[in-house]
């Protein structure tokens, strides 16, 4: 008995081949019987959700003030059915970021303004 299956013919059951339809939404082939609308939407989806990374990450590192701006724009993005969960898990965490800074912020003002009144500024 060989062992070398190569030959065999293909029974009824068996996948013979890639399976049918496009296999991920970049494929090249995928976009060739989609309507031109449809196309556009994913487009726009697709922009919106790339900017709303790009704000979440500026939103977490750089300037918290952006962080609501990512959450608009994944909601933006999931309207036109595009999954934008990095984006809006940025932006969450960029405000909440900026709400701890607004805290502290007016914190800092209190404290001043108790020194300066008590005349304690030295």
């Amino acid at each position: 008995m060989d062992d070398d299956r190569s030959d065999d013919t293909p029974r009824p059951g068996r996948p013979t081949g890639p399976p049918p339809g496009p296999t991920a939404p970049w494929d090249p082939g995928a976009w060739q019987s989609v309507p031109p609308w449809l196309a556009d939407r994913y487009a726009r989806g697709r922009s919106h959700a790339e900017t709303a990374l790009i704000l979440g990450i500026l939103g977490v590192v750089l300037l918290p003030v952006l962080a609501p701006f990512a959450i608009w724009q994944a909601r933006e993005a999931e309207k036109l059915g595009v999954p934008a969960t990095a984006g809006r898990v940025l932006g969450w965490v960029g405000t909440v970021l900026l709400g701890v800074l607004l805290v502290f912020l007016v914190l800092w003002l209190v404290a001043a303004a108790f020194l300066l009144g008590s005349g304690g500024g030295g």
